[in-house]
């Protein structure tokens, strides 16, 4: 037998990891079993691999697991590189391609649209150094279908073990385009932000059937997950909303609300009323994914992102750059953010509160918008305080 990993990478960072990246699944390991793992390239025979009766057992489990195959590989290495990424280590990349969108939402936080793209060798610097030590790679804009090499970054972060998911508006997607997709992205996000009278009013008219039918075609071929930003116009919306969610089968349904950001600040009537918006929140739940906190770190403990001109971000929201690929490692931009804008708990306003490591401290933009950095996210605040 020729053991080859299949559809994950090791991956080295607060712990060892087996990170199933088609079915974005985590598995933990011991430097026993990682140290075995990492010859599994499909060039050597079972029988070779240094420690091969020891590491029966955990090839017998990622058999199991649908993690490892046998197939022989004569170009493989002898065993698998395996970069660090130092704690709290960097998962995911929120990569804008493109300011280009083909509608004009009203609570878009980038504000009023523009026609600047990424730079496509900046952008494949950035998937490059990412693919090296990186998680998730989340592709957005704007509408990142319309970026000039759109199919030519999916290709090219394909390359790499890590989980590409596009971030759309849905509204371009035909079976075509998503059976095109489907060959280098492993999940897409679409965004459905009510029935057709809420959806509309953020989104324009026309746009709810368009995002329907973009989501059905995605679905054909890919993961697809809903995000649904809570809404002024919305809010009576989600009983139905949450049954057209069921009867879409979408991989999940994550929750937000706007903040005072972009278009937003012209279309202030679109916030919702803050107790209309923890009452949605309560009842029909929520998700972090990515921007959530982990360990002893509050929001976004493992995510930055990278605009048009290729500067690093804490996140899409925080505009102050630590440093702009090509000129600055990626990683190194990292270690600055974690510095400068990945605050621990324990130095939060909120640091004693008996719900701090199951809300983490909220949204930093949020709290910074109403006081200041390591101020509480009062939404938070209602939703784990008001139980």
């Amino acid at each position: 037998m020729f053991p080859k990993l299949k559809g994950c990478a090791l991956k080295k960072a607060e712990g060892l990891f087996i990170y199933d990246f088609i079915r974005d699944e985590l598995y933990e390991v011991d430097e026993e079993a990682f140290d075995f793992l990492k010859y599994c390239t499909g060039k050597n025979k079972l029988e070779e691999i240094p420690n091969s009766d020891e590491g029966k057992e955990v090839l017998k489990f990622a058999l199991s697991e649908g993690l490892v195959e046998d197939d022989f590989d004569a170009n493989a290495p002898e065993q698998y590189s395996v970069k660090n990424n130092p704690a709290p280590s960097l998962r995911y990349l929120q990569l804008h391609i493109t300011e280009r969108c083909n509608l004009n939402c009203k609570h878009c936080y980038l504000g009023s649209k523009g026609m600047r793209s990424l730079n496509f060798e900046t952008a494949t610097k950035a998937i490059r150094e990412f693919g090296e030590i990186g998680w998730k790679l989340l592709v957005t804009g704007g509408e990142p279908l319309l970026y000039e090499r759109f199919w030519d970054i999916l290709s090219y972060a394909s390359k790499f073990p890590i989980r590409v998911e596009v971030l759309s508006n849905g509204t371009l997607i035909t079976d075509e385009i998503a059976e095109r997709m489907s060959k280098h992205v492993h999940s897409i996000q679409i965004s459905l932000d009510g029935m057709k009278e809420g959806h509309e009013a953020l989104r324009g008219l026309g746009s709810f059937e368009k995002t329907i039918s973009g989501i059905k075609a995605a679905k054909k071929y890919i993961s697809v997950s809903i995000a649904t930003m809570i809404h002024a116009k919305n809010i009576n919306e989600f009983d139905d909303l949450k049954e057209l969610v069921e009867d879409l089968e979408a991989a999940e349904w994550m929750l937000d609300v706007p903040s005072l950001k972009g278009n937003l600040l012209e279309n202030r009537g679109l916030i919702p009323k803050k107790s209309d918006a923890v009452r949605i929140y309560k009842n029909y739940g929520y998700g972090g994914g990515s921007h959530s906190g982990d360990e002893d770190f509050s929001c976004g403990s493992h995510l930055c992102s990278i605009d048009v001109d290729g500067n690093v971000t804490k996140c899409g929201f925080f505009s102050s750059s630590v440093g702009k690929i090509g000129t600055k490692p990626l990683l190194k931009c990292w270690h600055e953010i974690v510095e400068k804008y990945l605050p621990k708990l324990n130095s939060l306003e909120c640091k004693n509160c008996e719900y701090l490591y199951e809300c983490r401290g909220g949204c930093r933009y949020r709290a910074a918008l109403d006081k200041n950095f390591t101020a509480k996210d009062l939404f938070m605040c209602d939703i784990y305080l008001n139980k």
